[in-house]
């Protein structure tokens, strides 16, 4: 019943009833006070009884209509005042709704009351999920029993608010996501009805920030190691050349024997050398139209000859027809290389295959690395490409050949990343764009 007087009061807005109303109003007075002044001038002579019922129809038809315009007019101010709160609440709603960040609100009992499709992308729950769950089922363990919930109550019972607390949550799968959250208290006359949350992922700021603080400790690092290299580089060449005239004088067999480990182990200091210079200013190289293919089986065929691949099997998937790329052959042999003996490296405990697939999309050449070794953990894959880290034994690594690869395929504007599970492996990717 109420939908039909709607649509009709709908209806009578839409054809302007109430000033149809006034205007009837006027007209009616202004024809009824017409009629009064004729009755006097022209018909004198009027009975009462007509008299009387003149003025009740007159008084009878100027209530209706009064009665009828106050009623529109009170009900045509009631429906704008409607409207315009229904315009705001649906504009409110679809700014919550639609927001990038994860909005929802929580009851005093610490149940979920609302759910907007931000946290739904961000969480992985739907609405259905999570209304009337306990808001705990998204904090990993470690902060419930440390209290957060009640941190959280007292910021609110203090401030009315909590800004920018970077804390961590739980998604539909159990993944940890950090995050920056900001609650504020629901009031209603004073009184703290709930709360409502705002929850921005910061992964990729963190990630940012990861790569800002480490570009300058490479920056710093780098400085370090041009000067160290400069200072060491002399006097090695000066001691490297005494070594060799002692070899060519002495000829005591055990003193030749001492002067070859010196000089051994001049070498591998000269090696580390000329990595740090490498890391701290690539030298310049001759770039070239590259095939990656041809590339990766010249890495492949001279890694054959280490020792340390007889015993393991490297397959190679490459795509056919790959577009030539502008880089320095050298350079990207380098890094194959590198890749290869960081494989060899990790496959010692465990492992026997390794896995190389080039492949090309629209915007790049990709090469995958893939081992069947020990894997590396989380604390291991921050590091893994910051300078002088390495998890080889002392003397087996200078901890620069992942450092510098990474250098080497940053200067052709590429990427290199890596993906680990600890017992599964690793896969180094590389990305290079064809017009690098």
């Amino acid at each position: 019943m109420l939908k039909y007087w709607r649509k009709l009061l709908d209806t009578a807005r839409f054809f302007h009833l109430g000033w149809l109303l006034l205007a009837s109003f006027s007209v009616i007075l202004f024809i009824l006070g017409v009629w009064e002044i004729l009755e006097h001038q022209i018909f004198k002579e009027t009975l009462e009884a007509s008299a009387v019922i003149g003025l009740a129809v007159r008084g009878f038809l100027v209530f209706i209509l009064l009665a009828g315009w106050t009623i529109w007019i009170v009900y045509h101010f009631r429906i704008q005042l409607i409207d315009q709160l229904s315009a705001t609440e649906s504009r409110y709603r679809n700014i919550v709704e639609n927001s990038a960040d994860a909005i929802i609100t929580i009851g005093e009992d610490n149940r979920i009351q609302s759910w907007n499709k931000g946290a739904e992308r961000l969480f992985g729950w739907t609405a259905s999920e999570t209304l009337g769950e306990a808001i705990g089922m998204m904090i990993p363990g470690k902060l419930l029993q440390s209290g957060e919930l009640l941190c959280l109550a007292y910021g609110i019972t203090k401030a009315s608010e909590v800004k920018n607390y970077q804390t961590e949550r739980l998604d539909n799968r159990g993944r940890t996501i950090p995050v920056n959250l900001t609650e504020s208290a629901l009031l209603s006359n004073g009184k703290v009805l709930g709360r409502s949350q705002i929850i921005r992922d910061i992964s990729e700021l963190q990630t940012i920030e990861h790569q800002m603080r480490q570009s300058d400790r490479l920056a710093t690092l780098g400085q370090l190691a041009a000067g160290v290299a400069h200072e060491i580089g002399n006097p090695l060449t000066s001691i490297s050349s005494l070594v060799q005239l002692l070899e060519r004088r002495i000829e005591n067999p055990d003193h030749i024997g001492k002067l070859g480990r010196i000089r051994a182990n001049i070498e591998r200091i000269t090696k580390i050398v000329h990595e740090l210079v490498d890391f701290t200013r690539p030298q310049a190289t001759d770039v070239q139209n590259v095939q990656i293919n041809d590339v990766v089986e010249n890495a492949v065929g001279l890694m054959s000859y280490d020792n340390r691949s007889q015993k393991i099997k490297i397959d190679l998937e490459l795509s056919p027809n790959l577009p030539r790329i502008k880089a320095s052959p050298d350079k990207l042999h380098q890094v194959i290389v590198n890749l290869l003996v960081n494989a060899f490296d990790a496959m010692k405990e465990g492992g026997d295959s390794i896995l190389i697939t080039t492949s090309a999309n629209a915007s790049s050449v990709s090469i995958n690395v893939t081992d069947n070794g020990g894997g590396m953990n989380p604390e291991v894959l921050d590091k893994i490409f910051e300078p002088f880290f390495t998890t080889k034994d002392i003397g087996k690594g200078t901890g620069l050949g992942l450092s510098v690869s990474h250098g080497i395929i940053n200067s052709m504007n590429g990427s290199l990343n890596v993906n680990s599970t600890p017992g599964e492996g690793a896969t180094f990717l590389i990305k290079i764009p064809k017009e690098s």
